[in-house]
């Protein structure tokens, strides 16, 4: 049995890019999803914006950014592994969906995290949120034609994101200094 070669799968990559910027530009491009996932990467900012007071930004924000961060990194491997897929993106490179990667999930969780200062308060809106995401934005967002798991039930993504929503909070108040109630 022979192997590809490294550059053969390079030519094999560089061609799927072609196919996938063609696509993009000619199918995804300025439709009414694209700009639905367009406003989705700005919108939540500002409202965030407004709702966490400057004194607790900081703390909040590392929680989002430490939630996005995650998120994208999961997102890369459950894409590649074809455990979900886009078929609308807003730009057409990784990571493949980054209004919910970079905005919408770091956003709401860090919600969560700021209105939940108390631990039980917080698993108490984390299961909520866990639940919203997993139950309705994702069948939501699957309807809309923007995500469309292959192979990854609903009830898998409720035990992610109550999972590294709970350690990520763990984590910070290891590292960080002790938030203001």
């Amino acid at each position: 049995m022979t192997f590809p070669s490294y550059d053969e799968v390079q030519a094999v990559r560089s061609e799927l890019k072609e196919v996938g910027y063609q696509h993009w530009l000619h199918s995804d491009l300025f439709t009414w999803q694209w700009w639905g996932l367009l406003i989705a990467s700005i919108l939540p900012w500002i409202i965030w914006g407004y709702l966490i007071k400057k004194e607790h930004r900081l703390h909040v924000f590392a929680f989002a950014m430490s939630i996005g961060i995650i998120s994208s990194i999961l997102d890369v491997i459950g894409a590649d592994l074809l455990l979900w897929e886009y078929p609308t993106k807003l730009f057409p490179m990784i990571p493949p969906l980054f209004p919910a990667d970079l905005t919408v999930i770091p956003v709401t969780f860090s919600l969560a995290y700021y209105y939940g200062k108390k631990w039980r308060v917080y698993i108490l809106n984390i299961f909520i949120v866990a639940f919203l995401f997993s139950y309705v934005i994702e069948p939501f967002c699957a309807w809309i034609q923007v995500y469309r798991p292959t192979n990854f039930p609903h009830w898998l993504s409720f035990i992610g994101f109550t999972l590294i929503s709970l350690l990520v909070r763990w984590f910070l108040e290891r590292i960080l200094p002790i938030r203001e109630q």
